[in-house]
């Protein structure tokens, strides 16, 4: 298996930032620095440039840095293989999931999966679509999911849940139970930033109905589904969310859906991971991943 201090660069080159790197393998930064010293001593050829504060890779780090891609995806694999024959699974991974997903899909999965795999360590990291797409692309993320239209070439796309974004309000709101599109063109409405999944299903919606984001009567952008449903809760605005976010409010009567005559705004989640085999603890969750019902 990799030296330590190997994977201790790996670590560093892919995020340079000792302090982040510490506290990800649970080490000093004196630490991380001896060892990338030690590991530099050993090979006899500087890794990191130090420029004022920073750390860039040398042309030596980056050929160790692209060799040590293929070395820590074997060693996954072989400790994936032992793992299995051992039914136990123990291998750490990193998710990414946009924001909806993240908050209101994702943590129940995880509490289903861990039941079965509790010795695996997993990290969850969050954001907009855009960004956790290119957290993967990186190699920062194992596999994600995240909502929105596929967009990225160097990304795989598996289906995985369909959605269904609804107009609502609170639920004191005085307003019918249908409207049509012209009167909701003139409604007061809370947006999430153009960043986020939803933003983008939302305008292209909307546009093949016949109807710009730039006419609608925008009133605020929050960058969170939280935020907005809060604004809602004590304002007489309106939103398009997600179904999935507002289960519990619907339930509780303090959010209501109002029915749009003639648009029906529906989309698809998606699991991400890089183009090629993805990695096994990884896989391993997607396949759990598509056999849960919701």
């Amino acid at each position: 298996m990799l030296d330590h201090k190997y994977k201790v660069f790996y670590h560093l080159a892919k995020n340079p930032n000792t302090t982040k790197v510490a506290e990800e393998l649970l080490l000093s930064q004196p630490a991380i620095s001896k060892n990338i010293k030690e590991l530099e001593k050993e090979l006899g050829i500087t890794l990191f440039d130090r420029i004022k504060g920073r750390m860039y890779l040398t042309r030596a780090g980056q050929y160790l840095l692209q060799e040590m891609e293929t070395l820590v995806r074997k060693e996954r694999e072989i400790n994936f293989t032992i793992d299995k024959m051992k039914n136990r699974f123990s291998g750490a991974f990193h998710i990414g999931a946009s924001t909806t997903l993240a908050q209101y899909i994702l943590p129940e999965m995880l509490v289903r999966f861990k039941r079965l795999s509790p010795q695996s360590p997993i990290t969850l990291s969050s954001g907009n679509t855009a960004q956790i797409e290119q957290e993967v692309v990186n190699g920062n993320l194992h596999m994600a999911f995240i909502e929105g239209t596929p967009t990225q070439p160097d990304l795989h796309y598996i289906p995985f849940l369909r959605d269904e974004i609804v107009l609502v309000s609170a639920i004191a709101t005085q307003i019918p139970e249908h409207i049509t599109l012209q009167d909701f063109s003139r409604l007061p409405l809370i947006l999430r930033e153009q960043g986020s999944g939803t933003y983008h299903i939302i305008r292209n919606q909307l546009s093949k109905a016949g109807i710009s984001m730039n006419i609608l009567n925008c009133q605020l952008v929050l960058g969170s589904t939280e935020g907005i449903k809060h604004y809602l809760l004590h304002s007489n605005c309106f939103a398009l969310l997600s179904i999935y976010s507002i289960r519990d409010e619907i339930a509780q009567e303090k959010l209501k859906i109002i029915e749009i005559d003639n648009l029906t705004i529906d989309r698809m989640f998606y699991i991400v991971h890089r183009q090629g085999e993805p990695d096994p603890y990884a896989n391993q969750f997607i396949d759990f991943s598509l056999r849960q019902k919701f």
